[in-house]
């Protein structure tokens, strides 16, 4: 190849601090510039409602896309075109349904020889019409998908209709560098009193019901422990769940923090209580840290966690089960630390962002 291949990101706004949208910017992040010349199209976003999030060394196109089915929509086709010419984009990567609709759409009628999507959840959110559309764009524009588990490859294609051989993994990354600087948890390391804690927003999917719950069988047996959870959303609802159980002493919401390596730190034991995930960029973070782990084993988390090698996988929904991992962690603080330390070992192997970056440069040349 003359030169790096162009590849145009496509993402309905980065205004949103969401897992989705860390991911991204991270990948434009650690790309070989060398291999790969990236360019940001903001589908839905204009330059006066773009957050902080945006990223360095690399083009930002703002649309402003309000619909799909619009006059404004057939403008904002053309201006996107005209960026595609002008550019020479050689691949499209899109994020979410508007998003990969519209750049599927108006890629391939430029030119653009190959369009990819992607699959970063195991389709909880999918109503019959968004399995129609997709199942359309897969089938006619749509060259690869990349998922970021084995669940949510296997749930595209079930739900989709999309050809397996179509289908590739490439999991979500991390900057295990961030981490490095946190010890390894280990008996020695202990709090007292014991903290368990959570990142993650306050909403049902991602079980923080189930935690709570989960919390007040656990302080039964030990009344001294902490909990904590990290993440904005519907303080209002919980809070109310938490007083309810009267442990509202010992269960506290935190709202976003910005500094989570730092309160992984100070963690014994670090929850996923989700009732549905794609592969989760908390629990990604708590192997980081090398904090022991509990996880529902839905989506991906079977996947980072290998049960009773470098983290505990329990039941989804399940109060009991969830606080006896967690009093088991606090009763074997051995096993505690032994899981830890193989928690961040696996990641720093398998899952650091720049082998992430490689492995998506290298798919992209084959298909460029």
């Amino acid at each position: 190849m003359s030169h790096p291949l162009r590849v145009c990101f496509m993402i309905d706004a980065l205004s949103a601090r969401a897992g989705t949208e860390c991911q991204l910017l991270l990948l434009l992040k650690h790309l070989d510039r060398e291999r790969v010349t990236p360019y940001l199209v903001l589908t839905k976003e204009t330059e006066e409602t773009a957050g902080t999030l945006l990223p360095e060394h690399c083009p930002v196109v703002f649309l402003g896309l309000k619909k799909l089915c619009s006059f404004d929509a057939c403008r904002k086709a053309l201006q996107f075109r005209s960026f595609l010419k002008r550019e020479r984009i050689d691949l499209i990567q899109t994020y979410f349904p508007d998003s990969t609709f519209f750049g599927a759409v108006v890629g391939k009628l430029s030119g653009v020889r190959t369009v990819f999507g992607s699959r970063r959840n195991i389709g909880h959110w999918m109503r019959p019409r968004d399995a129609r559309v997709a199942k359309f764009l897969n089938r006619f524009l749509i060259d690869k998908i990349l998922a970021n588990a084995e669940a949510c490859r296997r749930a595209v294609i079930e739900q989709e209709n999309a050809k397996p051989e179509n289908v590739i993994v490439i999991p979500n990354g991390i900057e295990t560098d961030r981490f490095q600087t946190v010890p390894i948890w280990s008996p020695e390391h202990a709090n007292t009193p014991r903290r368990i804690g959570a990142v993650g927003n306050l909403k049902p999917v991602k079980g923080t019901d189930v935690l709570i719950d989960a919390a007040k069988i656990v302080l039964a047996t030990h009344p001294e422990t902490r909990f904590e959870i990290a993440g904005t959303g519907d303080f209002e609802t919980y809070n109310r769940q938490i007083a309810d159980h009267g442990i509202a002493d010992r269960f506290q919401l935190l709202g976003p923090l910005e500094k989570i390596p730092e309160f992984l730190a100070s963690l014994d034991v670090a929850v996923l209580p989700s009732r549905a995930e794609g592969l989760s960029n908390g629990l990604l973070e708590y192997m980081a840290a090398g904090r022991p782990c509990v996880a529902t084993e839905v989506g991906g988390n079977g996947e980072l966690i290998r049960h009773e090698q470098n983290g505990l996988l329990v039941p989804p929904e399940n109060p009991e089960a969830l606080a006896a991992a967690i009093r088991e962690l606090l009763d074997d603080p051995e096993k505690a630390g032994r899981l830890a330390a193989t928690a961040r070992a696996d990641v720093q192997e398998k899952y650091d962002a720049d082998r992430i970056a490689e492995r998506f440069s290298s798919l992209v040349e084959e298909r460029g």
